[in-house]
């Protein structure tokens, strides 16, 4: 087996001749033999070998040396010098084509492949090296948060698209800059500067994450709330090689700061109001005890109230900061990119981003609309109006709706038992406790797992005529929920401790409970950890039912 192509440039045939003897002795394939610098590239370009053995002194216009260079920096093949010239200005001029070895005449079969073999294996961990530098710069470039490096000296040596869009900087002119002139950041409250992390990232070779209510001001002099944190880069040897910066704006994160705390104020007046009143009402009846104990339960139940508002606005904030930063970061990049690169890309990868950028939207939407739905529960505003319907129209388009949307990545099936006509439902509500339960079936279920809704009408607990329910049963074979999580599932934005990186906000189960609530119905839960969960749906029948009768479909 041929260990390498390698192509011989000596001006002496009988050299050459001798070269490719100990060349082919060794295992090695010689592609040609050529006396001038000019056929050397030629045959480089033709061929492309392995190994360019090049004498310095050759016949034609350039030397070996000239022609080494423009191979190296045309095809990128090693080149090794096979001379028997060792003046030191033919050594300062060989050094700059960065050779892969340098043989000095006469020499050793064995020197020569060791030579060789020690070129070939520098070449392939160069190759190695640039193909691991070109994805670590492509991650770079592609990643929603800005990234900075730097020296060991804090000078600026890589900003990724997103950090020269949030600080105005451009890499070309922010290379070899100090990184305190590129990235300056002063207390939000105090205005004071504050000490950049990559600095003590620096100094103290530890990673640093930024103080709150920090402000980064751009190179046009705009303020823009950030969070970041900076870590020092070492070699093997743990010494600090320099520093990387990773940041984000929180321009949402402050308004919905902002939001929440406006609200609680707001609640801490009113409480502040109720409480003032509970008080000159104790005052008054202090005489009436059966009125005070319930005035005493009342003031228990505001209080419950409260401390539910309370753990309600943690879980808000936590949960919407969350559930919007991730649409909204994919949205500024996207928005970004296409500003920068939107003459350059083909219309594929624009129409890519779109795409981003609107899925980013509608879950937004929907986050809002969902968050909207539970505000108008809690102030009893929701329009219920029920009206005879279809159940199985209604059902069989929704499973048509769900069947397109999933593709072939999930199994839909559809059961309906009885006469499911005219019954009196919202049908708007209907279809929205159903599409959420569908959501959740769907997005805990594996590729290719079923899902199912079963629909069916039966004798209520009464058994006077007449007296029948609607179930509706959604199932799935996903991931089940924990027991310990069974008891909280109702609660907003309570997401079992098992969902792991599987996007959603915590309120589907929430509205349905809701909705159903409205219709006087009830729901149960069901589930078994890896195995599976059935939500189990139960109307009342609220008109008489139309005479007709119908198997199990599917």
């Amino acid at each position: 087996m041929v260990k390498a192509r390698i192509l011989v440039v000596e001006d002496e045939s009988i050299v050459a001749l001798s070269i490719q003897n100990r060349l082919e002795a060794l295992g090695y394939g010689v592609i040609a033999n050529v006396t001038s610098g000019e056929a050397a590239i030629q045959q480089t370009a033709e061929n492309l070998p392995d190994l360019v053995l090049m004498d310095i002194r050759l016949t034609g216009r350039i030397d070996g040396i000239e022609a080494a260079a423009q191979i190296r920096n045309r095809f990128h093949i090693p080149v090794v010098y096979l001379t028997a010239y060792t003046d030191e200005e033919t050594i300062n001029r060989a050094k700059l084509t960065e050779p892969y070895g340098y043989i000095l005449k006469p020499f050793e079969p064995r020197d020569l492949g060791t030579a060789i073999e020690i070129a070939l294996y520098k070449h392939q961990m160069e190759r190695q090296r640039g193909e691991r530098e070109q994805w670590l710069s492509t991650t770079l470039q592609s990643m929603g948060d800005a990234v900075i490096t730097t020296d060991s000296q804090g000078l600026v040596t890589y900003m990724n698209p997103v950090a020269e869009a949030l600080t105005g900087w451009k890499q070309e002119e922010a290379l070899g800059c100090d990184v305190n002139q590129v990235f300056r950041t002063i207390n939000e409250k105090t205005r004071q500067v504050v000490k950049n992390p990559l600095d003590v990232a620096l100094l103290e070779g530890i990673t640093v994450v930024l103080e709150n209510h920090t402000l980064l001001i751009t190179k046009d002099g705009s303020e823009i709330p950030i969070d970041d944190s900076a870590a020092p880069i070492k070699n093997q040897n743990g010494e600090i090689r320099g520093a990387v910066l990773v940041f984000h704006e929180i321009i949402e994160r402050h308004k919905l700061a902002e939001l929440l705390q406006k609200t609680n104020e707001e609640l801490e007046v009113r409480v502040a109001e109720s409480a003032a009143q509970l008080k000159q009402l104790n005052e008054q009846l202090q005489t009436e005890i059966p009125r005070r104990q319930r005035l005493e339960e009342e003031l228990r139940f505001i209080k419950e109230k409260e401390e539910e508002l309370e753990e309600l606005k943690s879980r808000l904030f936590a949960s919407i900061s969350h559930e919007y930063r991730t649409p909204l970061t994919t949205i500024l990049s996207s928005t970004q990119l296409l500003e920068r690169y939107s003459s350059q890309w083909i219309e594929e990868k624009k129409k890519k981003h779109f795409q981003r950028i609107q899925t980013s939207v509608e879950y937004l939407t929907k986050l809002v609309n969902n968050v909207t739905f539970l505000d108008q529960a809690e102030a009893g505003i929701i329009d219920f109006e029920p009206a005879p319907i279809d159940i199985e129209s209604v059902a069989r388009e929704l499973v048509e709706e769900w069947r397109a949307s999933v593709t072939n990545k999930h199994v839909i099936i559809l059961e309906c038992q009885g006469c499911l006509s005219n019954p009196s439902l919202d049908e708007k509500l209907l279809k929205l406790i159903l599409k959420n339960l569908f959501t959740n079936a769907v997005n805990f279920s594996p590729q290719g797992g079923q899902v199912c809704l079963e629909v069916q009408v039966r004798q209520g607990e009464s058994e006077q005529d007449g007296n029948r329910e609607i179930v509706f049963c959604v199932s799935d074979q996903g991931i089940g929920i924990p027991n310990a999580d069974l008891t909280q599932v109702f609660k907003a934005f309570f997401r079992s401790s098992n969902v792991g990186v599987t996007p959603g906000a915590g309120l589907g189960l929430t509205i349905v409970q809701e909705a159903t609530r409205l219709h006087g119905g009830k729901i149960l839960v069901g589930s078994e950890l890896g195995k599976g969960t059935s939500v189990t749906l139960i109307l009342p029948w609220q008109e008489e039912p139309a005479i007709c009768a119908k198997g199990l479909e599917s």
